[in-house]
């Protein structure tokens, strides 16, 4: 039987009035008995760049499934319920987070102590919902025996391609689409980074729009490690800000993951491949 020993977390806590409503009954029929297709996110997965994080795993997002990840690798809990990189299409998922704070203090108590202790398995599961504008927020700290897990690894279908950042340009006139501007220093921008990196960033496809100019350029960086990619991301965040002179913007840490798209290889949307040094 599992032994359920903590269960916490719900936002939507404040009345109108701004007192805290008295905790209500915890509702933990959420958690299963067993879950598979487990996704595993380890440190190899994993890369960061200050308090920014990359999960390089390339996954089907299916707004109307339920996704279950396994965090091995230490990213702060709080980042998935904040971030809004991390699979964005998924609208409920489960994470299930080793209890590291304990596994720390039983070794460090046993040091003190000269003893050798062997602590249950504790792991903390949030259930996490995705609702326009708010995230609810369950959890369950299970010690003892363990719901079932059976792990999964995706793989990219067929005919897809993983992208791990995506520009978009609206009209060359009539209004023209600021972002233009952005896309004279474009070039400049990218080969400064592989420069600085001492990499080669391939693999960028344009896929046309409309019939005024516009089109989406997907970043798929195959010869890149996860934190090049990680790098790159960021340097092209802080990149595509139009009148960026004028502006003060403080960006929030963020864990972000790639994404799926069809490849196109016909027609008036063909995907075709942009060269930087032509």
């Amino acid at each position: 039987m599992i032994k359920k020993l903590y269960s916490i977390i719900s936002l939507f806590t404040t009345s109108c009035m701004g007192q805290a409503n008295p905790p209500a009954a915890v509702d933990d029929s959420w958690l299963q008995k067993s879950y598979d297709h487990v996704i595993m996110i380890e440190n190899k997965h994993v890369a960061q760049a200050g308090d920014n994080w990359l999960v390089d795993i390339p996954l089907v997002e299916s707004p109307d499934s339920h996704y279950v990840f396994f965090l091995s690798a230490r990213i702060p809990t709080a980042l998935f319920t904040t971030s809004n990189t991390f699979y964005p299409s998924i609208k409920e998922f489960t994470l299930i987070v080793p209890d590291w704070q304990l596994y720390h203090e039983i070794a460090e108590e046993a040091s003190r102590k000269g003893m050798c202790i062997e602590p249950a398995t504790t792991n903390i599961y949030y259930h996490i919902r995705r609702m326009d504008t708010l995230v609810k927020i369950d959890s369950v700290r299970v010690s003892g025996e363990q719901p079932g897990i059976t792990f999964h690894e995706p793989k990219v279908p067929a005919g897809n391609i993983a992208v791990y950042r995506s520009e978009s340009y609206g009209s060359v006139c009539c209004p023209k689409d600021p972002k233009w501007e952005l896309e004279k220093e474009d070039a400049a921008v990218i080969k400064s980074f592989e420069q600085q990196h001492k990499v080669s960033v391939s693999g960028t496809y344009r896929q046309n729009q409309g019939k005024e100019g516009e089109h989406t350029d997907y970043y798929t960086l195959p010869r890149l490690t996860a934190k090049q990619r990680l790098d790159f991301i960021l340097m092209k965040r802080s990149q595509w800000i139009v009148n960026k002179a004028t502006k003060k913007i403080v960006f929030k840490p963020q864990v972000f993951t790639p994404w799926l798209e069809p490849f196109v290889k016909e027609g008036f949307r063909e995907m075709r491949e942009v060269k930087y040094d032509q």
